[in-house]
Protein backbone atom coordinates (compact mmCIF):
# COMPACT_ATOMS: atom_id res chain seq x y z
CA UNK A 1 0.00 0.00 0.00
CA UNK A 2 1.71 3.36 -1.00
CA UNK A 3 0.06 6.62 0.05
CA UNK A 4 2.86 8.95 -2.16
CA UNK A 5 1.34 12.05 -2.95
CA UNK A 6 3.77 13.98 -5.84
CA UNK A 7 1.96 16.77 -7.57
CA UNK A 8 -0.72 16.41 -10.24
CA UNK A 9 -1.90 19.62 -12.53
CA UNK A 10 -4.87 21.58 -10.93
CA UNK A 11 -6.18 22.29 -13.96
CA UNK A 12 -8.01 20.29 -17.04
CA UNK A 13 -8.63 16.58 -17.08
CA UNK A 14 -5.63 14.37 -16.74
CA UNK A 15 -7.21 10.94 -17.13
CA UNK A 16 -6.34 10.03 -20.41
CA UNK A 17 -2.80 10.91 -20.11
CA UNK A 18 -1.96 9.90 -16.63
CA UNK A 19 1.88 11.08 -15.33
CA UNK A 20 4.22 8.74 -16.91
CA UNK A 21 5.62 6.10 -14.33
CA UNK A 22 7.69 3.23 -14.50
CA UNK A 23 6.27 0.28 -12.80
CA UNK A 24 9.07 -0.73 -11.78
CA UNK A 25 8.57 -0.03 -8.45
CA UNK A 26 5.40 -2.26 -8.47
CA UNK A 27 3.37 0.41 -6.34
CA UNK A 28 1.98 2.14 -9.54
CA UNK A 29 1.16 5.28 -7.19
CA UNK A 30 0.37 7.54 -9.69
CA UNK A 31 -0.58 5.05 -13.07
CA UNK A 32 -3.54 3.15 -13.96
CA UNK A 33 -3.11 -0.51 -13.12
CA UNK A 34 -2.60 -1.78 -16.96
CA UNK A 35 -4.17 -4.94 -18.28
CA UNK A 36 -0.72 -6.88 -18.13
CA UNK A 37 -0.81 -6.51 -13.73
CA UNK A 38 -4.33 -7.07 -13.56
CA UNK A 39 -4.62 -10.21 -10.87
CA UNK A 40 -6.74 -13.10 -10.93
CA UNK A 41 -9.64 -14.26 -8.43
CA UNK A 42 -7.49 -16.66 -6.51
CA UNK A 43 -5.13 -13.76 -5.41
CA UNK A 44 -7.93 -11.70 -3.59
CA UNK A 45 -9.04 -14.95 -2.04
CA UNK A 46 -6.03 -15.94 -0.46
CA UNK A 47 -5.27 -12.51 0.02
CA UNK A 48 -8.71 -12.00 1.87
CA UNK A 49 -8.65 -14.75 4.26
CA UNK A 50 -5.20 -14.26 5.46
CA UNK A 51 -5.58 -10.75 6.59
CA UNK A 52 -8.39 -11.34 8.23
CA UNK A 53 -7.26 -13.90 11.21
CA UNK A 54 -5.20 -12.02 12.99
CA UNK A 55 -4.32 -10.51 16.68
CA UNK A 56 -7.25 -8.63 16.68
CA UNK A 57 -9.44 -11.48 16.75
CA UNK A 58 -8.16 -12.67 20.25
CA UNK A 59 -9.27 -9.30 21.23
CA UNK A 60 -12.28 -8.90 19.85
CA UNK A 61 -13.99 -12.70 19.84
CA UNK A 62 -13.07 -12.55 23.70
CA UNK A 63 -14.48 -9.07 24.29
CA UNK A 64 -18.23 -10.25 22.90
CA UNK A 65 -18.32 -13.00 25.61
CA UNK A 66 -17.40 -10.11 28.07
CA UNK A 67 -20.44 -7.98 26.60
CA UNK A 68 -22.99 -10.71 27.15
CA UNK A 69 -24.36 -11.71 24.05
CA UNK A 70 -26.53 -14.37 23.73
CA UNK A 71 -25.37 -17.61 21.26
CA UNK A 72 -28.34 -16.99 19.19
CA UNK A 73 -27.87 -13.41 19.16
CA UNK A 74 -24.21 -13.60 17.91
CA UNK A 75 -24.72 -16.66 15.54
CA UNK A 76 -27.41 -14.72 13.69
CA UNK A 77 -25.87 -10.94 13.89
CA UNK A 78 -22.68 -12.30 12.75
CA UNK A 79 -24.01 -14.12 9.64
CA UNK A 80 -26.24 -10.82 9.06
CA UNK A 81 -23.46 -8.30 9.54
CA UNK A 82 -20.37 -10.07 7.91
CA UNK A 83 -22.78 -10.47 5.03
CA UNK A 84 -22.93 -6.93 4.57
CA UNK A 85 -19.24 -6.24 4.74
CA UNK A 86 -19.12 -8.60 1.64
CA UNK A 87 -21.60 -6.34 0.03
CA UNK A 88 -20.20 -3.49 0.58
CA UNK A 89 -17.05 -4.37 -1.04
CA UNK A 90 -18.60 -6.11 -4.03
CA UNK A 91 -21.57 -3.57 -4.48
CA UNK A 92 -19.17 -0.03 -3.48
CA UNK A 93 -15.31 -0.18 -2.83
CA UNK A 94 -14.47 -2.73 -5.76
CA UNK A 95 -16.16 -1.27 -8.40
CA UNK A 96 -15.09 2.41 -7.58
CA UNK A 97 -11.21 0.65 -7.47
CA UNK A 98 -11.78 -1.69 -10.88
CA UNK A 99 -13.14 1.09 -12.82
CA UNK A 100 -10.92 4.00 -11.33
CA UNK A 101 -7.83 1.59 -11.53
CA UNK A 102 -6.25 4.46 -8.60
CA UNK A 103 -4.99 4.74 -4.93
CA UNK A 104 -7.00 5.97 -2.47
CA UNK A 105 -4.43 8.60 -1.82
CA UNK A 106 -4.09 9.55 -5.80
CA UNK A 107 -8.10 9.43 -5.85
CA UNK A 108 -8.41 11.38 -2.79
CA UNK A 109 -5.88 13.83 -4.19
CA UNK A 110 -7.77 14.50 -7.43
CA UNK A 111 -11.24 14.74 -5.68
CA UNK A 112 -9.88 16.90 -2.95
CA UNK A 113 -6.87 18.66 -3.28
CA UNK A 114 -3.39 17.75 -1.34
CA UNK A 115 -4.66 19.53 1.40
CA UNK A 116 -7.41 17.08 2.19
CA UNK A 117 -5.14 14.44 0.95
CA UNK A 118 -2.47 15.70 3.75
CA UNK A 119 -5.36 15.95 6.44
CA UNK A 120 -6.15 12.11 5.87
CA UNK A 121 -2.52 10.64 5.40
CA UNK A 122 -2.59 12.36 8.54
CA UNK A 123 -5.02 10.94 10.72
CA UNK A 124 -4.79 7.60 8.39
CA UNK A 125 -1.16 7.56 10.17
CA UNK A 126 -2.07 8.00 13.69
CA UNK A 127 -4.98 5.51 13.09
CA UNK A 128 -2.40 2.93 12.37
CA UNK A 129 -0.05 3.85 14.71
CA UNK A 130 -2.48 3.15 17.07
CA UNK A 131 -3.75 -0.37 16.20
CA UNK A 132 -0.05 -1.64 15.30
CA UNK A 133 0.88 -0.61 19.54
CA UNK A 134 -2.77 -2.29 20.16
CA UNK A 135 -1.22 -5.27 18.53
CA UNK A 136 2.34 -4.98 20.19
CA UNK A 137 0.58 -4.96 23.48
CA UNK A 138 -0.92 -8.14 22.51
CA UNK A 139 2.33 -9.89 21.93
CA UNK A 140 3.74 -8.55 24.58
CA UNK A 141 1.10 -10.75 26.93
CA UNK A 142 1.86 -13.69 25.53
CA UNK A 143 5.98 -13.31 26.45
CA UNK A 144 4.25 -11.99 30.22
CA UNK A 145 3.30 -15.38 30.57
CA UNK A 146 6.18 -17.21 30.73
CA UNK A 147 7.83 -14.27 33.32
CA UNK A 148 5.91 -13.36 36.74
CA UNK A 149 4.31 -10.24 35.22
CA UNK A 150 0.76 -9.72 36.15
CA UNK A 151 -1.77 -9.51 33.25
CA UNK A 152 -2.43 -6.05 32.43
CA UNK A 153 -6.00 -5.68 32.48
CA UNK A 154 -6.12 -1.63 33.95
CA UNK A 155 -5.83 1.32 31.24
CA UNK A 156 -1.94 1.70 32.61
CA UNK A 157 1.22 0.02 33.06
CA UNK A 158 1.06 -1.75 36.52
CA UNK A 159 4.54 -3.65 36.35
CA UNK A 160 8.25 -2.01 35.24
CA UNK A 161 8.83 -5.54 33.71
CA UNK A 162 6.40 -5.29 31.56
CA UNK A 163 7.18 -1.77 30.10
CA UNK A 164 10.51 -3.25 29.49
CA UNK A 165 8.84 -6.16 27.70
CA UNK A 166 6.96 -4.39 25.47
CA UNK A 167 10.10 -2.06 24.27
CA UNK A 168 11.22 -5.50 23.43
CA UNK A 169 8.82 -6.52 21.48
CA UNK A 170 8.41 -2.91 19.70
CA UNK A 171 11.82 -3.21 18.77
CA UNK A 172 11.72 -6.15 16.91
CA UNK A 173 8.48 -4.85 15.47
CA UNK A 174 10.05 -1.84 13.90
CA UNK A 175 12.77 -3.75 12.74
CA UNK A 176 11.15 -6.30 11.08
CA UNK A 177 9.15 -3.61 9.43
CA UNK A 178 11.55 -1.54 7.96
CA UNK A 179 13.10 -4.51 6.05
CA UNK A 180 9.93 -3.72 3.77
CA UNK A 181 6.93 -4.97 2.23
CA UNK A 182 8.04 -7.84 0.50
CA UNK A 183 9.31 -9.64 3.93
CA UNK A 184 6.27 -8.77 5.81
CA UNK A 185 4.15 -10.08 2.92
CA UNK A 186 6.03 -13.50 2.82
CA UNK A 187 5.99 -13.57 6.41
CA UNK A 188 2.23 -13.24 6.45
CA UNK A 189 1.56 -15.82 3.69
CA UNK A 190 3.26 -18.62 5.79
CA UNK A 191 1.53 -17.58 9.01
CA UNK A 192 -2.22 -17.18 7.71
CA UNK A 193 -3.33 -21.04 7.58
CA UNK A 194 -1.76 -22.29 10.49
CA UNK A 195 -3.26 -19.11 12.18
CA UNK A 196 -6.94 -20.01 10.81
CA UNK A 197 -6.01 -23.61 11.95
CA UNK A 198 -4.94 -22.66 15.51
CA UNK A 199 -8.11 -20.86 15.68
CA UNK A 200 -10.29 -23.96 14.55
CA UNK A 201 -8.57 -25.86 17.17
CA UNK A 202 -9.02 -24.01 20.03
CA UNK A 203 -13.05 -24.06 19.54
CA UNK A 204 -12.81 -28.17 18.25
CA UNK A 205 -10.82 -29.24 21.56
CA UNK A 206 -12.74 -26.56 24.05
CA UNK A 207 -16.33 -27.83 22.96
CA UNK A 208 -15.69 -31.52 24.86
CA UNK A 209 -14.52 -29.76 28.11
CA UNK A 210 -17.37 -27.57 28.20
CA UNK A 211 -19.62 -30.57 27.47
CA UNK A 212 -18.06 -32.20 30.92
CA UNK A 213 -18.45 -29.41 33.07
CA UNK A 214 -22.32 -29.09 31.94
CA UNK A 215 -22.48 -32.37 33.19
CA UNK A 216 -21.58 -31.57 36.01
CA UNK A 217 -24.07 -29.03 36.33
CA UNK A 218 -26.29 -31.04 34.98
CA UNK A 219 -26.64 -29.78 31.28
CA UNK A 220 -26.64 -32.00 28.85
CA UNK A 221 -27.18 -30.44 25.52
CA UNK A 222 -24.62 -28.06 23.74
CA UNK A 223 -26.82 -25.22 23.33
CA UNK A 224 -27.18 -25.00 26.67
CA UNK A 225 -23.90 -25.33 27.41
CA UNK A 226 -22.66 -22.65 25.56
CA UNK A 227 -25.93 -20.65 26.91
CA UNK A 228 -24.53 -20.93 30.61
CA UNK A 229 -20.83 -20.83 30.15
CA UNK A 230 -19.69 -18.62 27.07
CA UNK A 231 -22.46 -16.57 25.32
CA UNK A 232 -24.82 -15.58 28.45
CA UNK A 233 -26.88 -13.04 27.57
CA UNK A 234 -25.31 -10.72 30.41
CA UNK A 235 -22.35 -9.44 31.24
CA UNK A 236 -19.68 -9.73 34.10
CA UNK A 237 -21.45 -7.83 35.80
CA UNK A 238 -25.02 -9.13 35.36
CA UNK A 239 -26.35 -6.07 33.04
CA UNK A 240 -28.02 -6.90 29.90
CA UNK A 241 -25.90 -8.09 26.79
CA UNK A 242 -26.15 -5.81 23.89
CA UNK A 243 -28.47 -7.04 20.89
CA UNK A 244 -28.10 -9.06 18.07
CA UNK A 245 -28.48 -5.61 16.25
CA UNK A 246 -25.74 -4.14 17.66
CA UNK A 247 -23.80 -7.58 17.06
CA UNK A 248 -24.64 -7.26 13.14
CA UNK A 249 -23.92 -3.40 13.15
CA UNK A 250 -20.02 -4.33 14.56
CA UNK A 251 -19.61 -7.35 12.16
CA UNK A 252 -20.18 -4.65 9.37
CA UNK A 253 -18.33 -1.37 10.51
CA UNK A 254 -15.05 -3.57 11.80
CA UNK A 255 -13.83 -2.92 8.86
CA UNK A 256 -15.69 0.03 7.65
CA UNK A 257 -12.28 1.50 6.68
CA UNK A 258 -11.28 -0.77 4.38
CA UNK A 259 -14.53 -1.54 2.39
CA UNK A 260 -17.24 1.16 2.85
CA UNK A 261 -14.25 3.51 4.11
CA UNK A 262 -12.55 2.52 0.68
CA UNK A 263 -9.21 1.89 1.74
CA UNK A 264 -9.07 -1.46 -0.04
CA UNK A 265 -9.22 -0.21 -3.26
CA UNK A 266 -5.11 0.18 -2.95
CA UNK A 267 -5.59 -3.61 -3.26
CA UNK A 268 -8.49 -4.02 -5.43
CA UNK A 269 -7.29 -1.69 -8.29
CA UNK A 270 -5.52 -4.35 -9.29
CA UNK A 271 -8.72 -6.66 -9.71
CA UNK A 272 -9.54 -7.89 -13.49
CA UNK A 273 -13.39 -8.05 -12.24
CA UNK A 274 -15.35 -5.92 -9.90
CA UNK A 275 -16.89 -9.49 -8.64
CA UNK A 276 -13.46 -10.48 -7.09
CA UNK A 277 -14.91 -8.29 -3.88
CA UNK A 278 -17.32 -10.98 -3.12
CA UNK A 279 -14.16 -13.16 -2.24
CA UNK A 280 -14.24 -10.97 0.30
CA UNK A 281 -16.49 -13.81 2.10
CA UNK A 282 -13.38 -15.77 3.05
CA UNK A 283 -12.27 -13.13 5.03
CA UNK A 284 -15.46 -12.45 6.66
CA UNK A 285 -16.64 -15.96 7.34
CA UNK A 286 -13.10 -17.48 8.41
CA UNK A 287 -11.65 -14.92 10.39
CA UNK A 288 -14.58 -12.64 11.22
CA UNK A 289 -17.14 -16.07 11.81
CA UNK A 290 -14.92 -18.88 12.51
CA UNK A 291 -12.42 -17.15 14.52
CA UNK A 292 -14.45 -14.92 16.67
CA UNK A 293 -16.42 -17.93 17.80
CA UNK A 294 -13.42 -20.00 18.23
CA UNK A 295 -11.95 -16.76 20.43
CA UNK A 296 -15.13 -16.79 22.61
CA UNK A 297 -15.13 -20.34 23.41
CA UNK A 298 -11.43 -20.70 23.97
CA UNK A 299 -11.62 -17.43 26.51
CA UNK A 300 -14.64 -19.00 28.67
CA UNK A 301 -13.12 -21.80 28.73
CA UNK A 302 -9.98 -20.76 29.91
CA UNK A 303 -11.16 -18.25 32.56
CA UNK A 304 -13.48 -21.41 33.76
CA UNK A 305 -10.45 -23.33 34.19
CA UNK A 306 -8.36 -20.71 35.62
CA UNK A 307 -11.22 -20.35 37.94
CA UNK A 308 -11.42 -16.27 37.35
CA UNK A 309 -12.92 -13.99 34.94
CA UNK A 310 -12.23 -13.34 31.44
CA UNK A 311 -11.81 -9.51 31.76
CA UNK A 312 -9.27 -10.58 34.50
CA UNK A 313 -7.21 -12.40 31.77
CA UNK A 314 -5.34 -11.07 28.81
CA UNK A 315 -4.90 -12.79 25.26
CA UNK A 316 -1.77 -14.60 26.74
CA UNK A 317 -3.25 -16.11 29.57
CA UNK A 318 -6.08 -17.39 27.52
CA UNK A 319 -4.33 -18.87 24.71
CA UNK A 320 -1.87 -20.19 26.83
CA UNK A 321 -4.35 -22.28 29.64
CA UNK A 322 -5.89 -24.15 26.11
CA UNK A 323 -2.74 -24.26 23.62
CA UNK A 324 -0.06 -24.21 25.87
CA UNK A 325 3.22 -22.98 24.35
CA UNK A 326 2.12 -22.86 20.47
CA UNK A 327 -0.89 -20.83 21.63
CA UNK A 328 1.79 -18.26 22.96
CA UNK A 329 3.54 -18.52 19.58
CA UNK A 330 0.06 -18.25 18.03
CA UNK A 331 -0.40 -14.81 20.27
CA UNK A 332 2.68 -13.53 19.57
CA UNK A 333 2.49 -14.41 15.38
CA UNK A 334 -0.79 -13.05 15.51
CA UNK A 335 -0.02 -9.86 16.93
CA UNK A 336 3.14 -9.36 14.62
CA UNK A 337 0.63 -10.03 11.78
CA UNK A 338 -1.17 -7.13 12.31
CA UNK A 339 1.33 -4.79 14.04
CA UNK A 340 3.87 -5.18 11.39
CA UNK A 341 1.27 -4.16 8.32
CA UNK A 342 -0.56 -1.41 10.13
CA UNK A 343 3.04 0.02 11.33
CA UNK A 344 4.29 0.12 7.68
CA UNK A 345 1.01 2.28 6.35
CA UNK A 346 1.43 4.25 9.21
CA UNK A 347 5.20 4.92 8.10
CA UNK A 348 4.28 5.38 4.69
CA UNK A 349 1.27 7.97 5.49
CA UNK A 350 3.19 9.57 7.74
CA UNK A 351 6.16 10.08 4.64
CA UNK A 352 4.08 11.64 2.54
CA UNK A 353 2.81 14.10 5.01
CA UNK A 354 7.19 14.42 5.81
CA UNK A 355 8.34 13.66 2.53
CA UNK A 356 11.58 14.60 2.76
CA UNK A 357 12.11 11.99 5.13
CA UNK A 358 13.15 8.62 4.03
CA UNK A 359 10.73 5.83 4.07
CA UNK A 360 12.98 3.81 6.96
CA UNK A 361 13.29 6.78 9.10
CA UNK A 362 9.81 7.71 9.41
CA UNK A 363 9.16 4.08 10.12
CA UNK A 364 11.53 3.94 13.05
CA UNK A 365 10.16 7.52 14.49
CA UNK A 366 6.64 6.06 14.54
CA UNK A 367 7.22 2.27 15.73
CA UNK A 368 8.89 4.86 18.88
CA UNK A 369 5.87 6.53 18.90
CA UNK A 370 3.90 3.22 18.91
CA UNK A 371 5.62 1.32 21.42
CA UNK A 372 5.11 4.06 23.88
CA UNK A 373 1.54 3.79 22.97
CA UNK A 374 1.83 0.00 23.47
CA UNK A 375 2.69 0.63 27.16
CA UNK A 376 -0.49 1.18 27.78
CA UNK A 377 -3.23 -1.68 27.90
CA UNK A 378 -6.29 0.78 27.34
CA UNK A 379 -5.78 0.60 23.83
CA UNK A 380 -6.53 -3.38 23.91
CA UNK A 381 -8.84 -3.59 26.87
CA UNK A 382 -11.29 -0.88 25.35
CA UNK A 383 -10.36 -2.29 21.75
CA UNK A 384 -14.18 -2.34 20.50
CA UNK A 385 -14.29 1.01 21.88
CA UNK A 386 -11.62 2.24 20.41
CA UNK A 387 -11.70 1.19 16.87
CA UNK A 388 -15.49 2.45 16.55
CA UNK A 389 -14.45 6.27 17.78
CA UNK A 390 -11.72 5.69 14.99
CA UNK A 391 -14.18 4.05 12.10
CA UNK A 392 -16.39 7.17 12.98
CA UNK A 393 -13.80 9.62 12.05
CA UNK A 394 -12.29 7.95 8.62
CA UNK A 395 -16.03 6.81 7.48
CA UNK A 396 -17.33 10.36 5.90
CA UNK A 397 -14.30 10.14 3.71
CA UNK A 398 -14.72 6.63 2.14
CA UNK A 399 -18.93 7.97 1.82
CA UNK A 400 -17.18 11.08 -0.42
CA UNK A 401 -15.72 9.20 -2.61
CA UNK A 402 -18.81 6.74 -3.17
CA UNK A 403 -20.68 9.62 -4.24
CA UNK A 404 -18.15 11.07 -6.13
CA UNK A 405 -18.46 7.77 -8.45
CA UNK A 406 -22.34 7.14 -8.11
CA UNK A 407 -23.79 10.10 -7.14
CA UNK A 408 -22.33 12.78 -9.13
CA UNK A 409 -23.03 11.28 -12.58
CA UNK A 410 -26.58 10.82 -11.39
CA UNK A 411 -26.64 14.45 -11.34
CA UNK A 412 -24.49 15.28 -14.60
CA UNK A 413 -21.12 16.07 -12.52
CA UNK A 414 -18.29 14.69 -13.54
CA UNK A 415 -16.13 13.20 -10.93
CA UNK A 416 -13.29 14.80 -10.43
CA UNK A 417 -15.53 18.12 -11.16
CA UNK A 418 -12.75 20.05 -8.65
CA UNK A 419 -9.96 19.32 -11.45
CA UNK A 420 -11.60 19.78 -14.27
CA UNK A 421 -12.65 22.93 -13.25
CA UNK A 422 -9.31 24.37 -12.07
CA UNK A 423 -9.63 24.40 -8.03
CA UNK A 424 -6.92 24.20 -5.54
CA UNK A 425 -9.85 22.82 -3.19
CA UNK A 426 -13.00 21.05 -2.68
CA UNK A 427 -14.81 22.37 0.09
CA UNK A 428 -17.76 20.41 -0.62
CA UNK A 429 -15.80 17.54 0.67
CA UNK A 430 -14.28 19.42 4.25
CA UNK A 431 -17.69 20.13 5.27
CA UNK A 432 -19.27 16.71 4.45
CA UNK A 433 -16.36 15.31 6.48
CA UNK A 434 -17.39 17.81 9.25
CA UNK A 435 -21.02 17.03 8.33
CA UNK A 436 -20.21 13.22 9.04
CA UNK A 437 -18.46 13.62 12.04
CA UNK A 438 -20.61 16.22 13.57
CA UNK A 439 -24.01 14.02 12.96
CA UNK A 440 -21.73 10.95 15.00
CA UNK A 441 -21.13 13.02 17.81
CA UNK A 442 -24.86 14.56 18.03
CA UNK A 443 -25.57 10.79 18.18
CA UNK A 444 -23.65 10.07 20.77
CA UNK A 445 -24.73 12.96 23.11
CA UNK A 446 -28.31 11.98 22.48
CA UNK A 447 -27.84 8.15 23.57
CA UNK A 448 -30.27 6.19 21.55
CA UNK A 449 -27.81 4.68 19.35
CA UNK A 450 -24.99 2.45 20.52
CA UNK A 451 -21.19 3.55 19.79
CA UNK A 452 -20.74 0.06 17.48
CA UNK A 453 -24.04 1.77 15.36
CA UNK A 454 -22.73 5.02 14.96
CA UNK A 455 -21.01 4.60 11.80
CA UNK A 456 -24.49 3.93 9.80
CA UNK A 457 -25.46 8.02 9.97
CA UNK A 458 -22.08 8.92 9.93
CA UNK A 459 -21.38 7.77 6.87
CA UNK A 460 -24.57 7.93 4.44
CA UNK A 461 -25.08 12.07 6.29
CA UNK A 462 -21.81 12.24 4.31
CA UNK A 463 -22.31 10.50 1.34
CA UNK A 464 -26.06 12.28 0.74
CA UNK A 465 -24.40 15.68 1.79
CA UNK A 466 -21.72 16.15 -0.32
CA UNK A 467 -23.59 15.63 -3.91
CA UNK A 468 -25.45 18.81 -2.43
CA UNK A 469 -22.74 20.67 -1.36
CA UNK A 470 -21.33 20.27 -4.69
CA UNK A 471 -23.98 21.38 -6.34
CA UNK A 472 -23.98 24.35 -4.25
CA UNK A 473 -20.59 25.56 -4.26
CA UNK A 474 -20.86 25.22 -8.36
CA UNK A 475 -19.84 22.46 -9.36
CA UNK A 476 -21.03 22.51 -13.19
CA UNK A 477 -23.41 20.31 -14.30
CA UNK A 478 -22.63 18.60 -17.97
CA UNK A 479 -24.97 17.21 -21.01
CA UNK A 480 -23.44 14.07 -23.46
CA UNK A 481 -20.36 13.02 -21.61
CA UNK A 482 -19.15 9.88 -20.75
CA UNK A 483 -18.34 10.37 -17.29
CA UNK A 484 -16.06 8.07 -15.88
CA UNK A 485 -14.28 8.20 -19.36
CA UNK A 486 -13.56 11.38 -18.87
CA UNK A 487 -12.55 11.35 -15.37
CA UNK A 488 -10.57 7.98 -15.37
CA UNK A 489 -9.91 6.89 -18.84
CA UNK A 490 -9.84 3.98 -20.54
CA UNK A 491 -11.35 0.55 -18.76
CA UNK A 492 -8.20 -1.14 -19.17
CA UNK A 493 -5.70 1.27 -19.54
CA UNK A 494 -2.76 0.11 -22.13
CA UNK A 495 0.82 -0.39 -21.19
CA UNK A 496 3.30 2.26 -21.10
CA UNK A 497 6.67 2.27 -23.28
CA UNK A 498 9.13 1.12 -20.49
CA UNK A 499 6.96 -1.09 -17.84
CA UNK A 500 7.90 -4.52 -17.12
CA UNK A 501 5.45 -6.80 -17.96
CA UNK A 502 5.34 -9.62 -14.98
CA UNK A 503 5.61 -13.30 -15.81
CA UNK A 504 2.69 -14.65 -14.16
CA UNK A 505 4.19 -18.00 -13.29
CA UNK A 506 1.92 -20.67 -11.70
CA UNK A 507 1.64 -21.36 -8.18
CA UNK A 508 3.40 -24.90 -8.11
CA UNK A 509 1.41 -27.13 -5.49
CA UNK A 510 2.30 -30.27 -6.39
CA UNK A 511 5.99 -29.29 -4.53
CA UNK A 512 5.98 -31.74 -1.65
CA UNK A 513 6.77 -29.11 0.49
CA UNK A 514 3.18 -28.16 0.22
CA UNK A 515 1.90 -31.38 0.73
CA UNK A 516 4.15 -31.63 3.79
CA UNK A 517 2.99 -28.31 5.18
CA UNK A 518 -0.73 -29.84 4.24
CA UNK A 519 -0.37 -32.47 6.56
CA UNK A 520 0.71 -30.76 9.74
CA UNK A 521 -2.53 -28.79 9.51
CA UNK A 522 -4.54 -31.98 9.04
CA UNK A 523 -2.53 -33.58 12.28
CA UNK A 524 -3.14 -30.56 14.31
CA UNK A 525 -6.79 -30.54 13.19
CA UNK A 526 -6.66 -34.34 13.98
CA UNK A 527 -5.33 -33.87 17.41
CA UNK A 528 -7.70 -31.34 18.45
CA UNK A 529 -10.81 -33.78 17.06
CA UNK A 530 -9.51 -36.43 19.44
CA UNK A 531 -10.20 -34.74 22.35
CA UNK A 532 -14.29 -35.59 21.49
CA UNK A 533 -13.66 -39.04 22.35
CA UNK A 534 -12.13 -39.13 25.60
CA UNK A 535 -15.75 -38.57 27.00
CA UNK A 536 -15.17 -37.11 30.92
CA UNK A 537 -11.05 -36.98 30.83
CA UNK A 538 -11.28 -33.97 27.83
CA UNK A 539 -10.20 -31.95 30.11
CA UNK A 540 -7.14 -34.30 31.10
CA UNK A 541 -6.30 -35.03 27.42
CA UNK A 542 -6.12 -30.89 27.13
CA UNK A 543 -2.35 -31.52 28.52
CA UNK A 544 -1.42 -34.58 26.17
CA UNK A 545 -2.76 -31.92 23.08
CA UNK A 546 -0.89 -29.05 23.72
CA UNK A 547 2.09 -31.27 23.34
CA UNK A 548 0.63 -33.52 20.71
CA UNK A 549 0.87 -30.00 18.40
CA UNK A 550 4.18 -29.03 19.22
CA UNK A 551 6.29 -31.11 16.29
CA UNK A 552 3.29 -30.62 13.77
CA UNK A 553 4.03 -27.28 14.21
CA UNK A 554 7.51 -26.84 13.85
CA UNK A 555 7.55 -29.48 10.75
CA UNK A 556 4.50 -26.92 9.46
CA UNK A 557 6.53 -23.47 9.31
CA UNK A 558 9.69 -25.05 7.67
CA UNK A 559 7.64 -26.97 5.32
CA UNK A 560 5.50 -24.02 4.44
CA UNK A 561 8.62 -21.69 4.28
CA UNK A 562 10.56 -23.78 2.04
CA UNK A 563 7.33 -23.65 -0.12
CA UNK A 564 6.72 -20.46 -0.07
CA UNK A 565 10.57 -20.09 -1.44
CA UNK A 566 9.99 -22.19 -4.56
CA UNK A 567 6.43 -21.83 -5.31
CA UNK A 568 6.67 -19.76 -8.68
CA UNK A 569 10.02 -21.29 -9.65
CA UNK A 570 9.94 -22.16 -13.43
CA UNK A 571 11.69 -25.20 -11.94
CA UNK A 572 9.40 -26.40 -9.34
CA UNK A 573 8.13 -29.68 -9.78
Amino acid sequence: MSTHTSALPSTGSVSATPIKETSRTGEFEHQRIPDSHQLSGKYFLGSFAGEHVAGTEFVIGASLVALGVSTSDLLWGLLIGNLFAVLSWAWICSPVAVRSRMTIYWYLERLAGKRFSLVYNLLNGIVFAVISGAMITVSASAFRVVTDIPPQTAWYPQSISFVALVLFVGAITVWLTTKGFKLIANFSTVCAPWMATMFLVSGVVTVPILLNMGELEGITSLSGVVDTFVWTGVTPGGGPGISVWIIAAWAWGANLPQHLGMSDMTIMRFARKSSYGYFSAAGMYIGHYMAWVCAGLMGATAALLAGSQLTEMDPGGVAFRVLGAMGLIAVVIAGWTTSIPCLYRAGLAFQSVFPKHSRIRVTAITGVATTIIACFPFVFTQWLNVLSYFIMLMAPVGAIIAAEHFLLPSMNIRPFWREHQGLAGNRPAFIAWGVGIAVGMACLAEGSLHLFTLFIPVWFSSFFAYPLLCRLHGASSEQGVDFYQEAYGPLNPPDHEGDDVPMHLPVHRRDPWYFTALGCLLVIVGSAGWAWFQGMDSSAYLSTFQLLIIVPTIIYFVAATLWMKNRRSPRSA
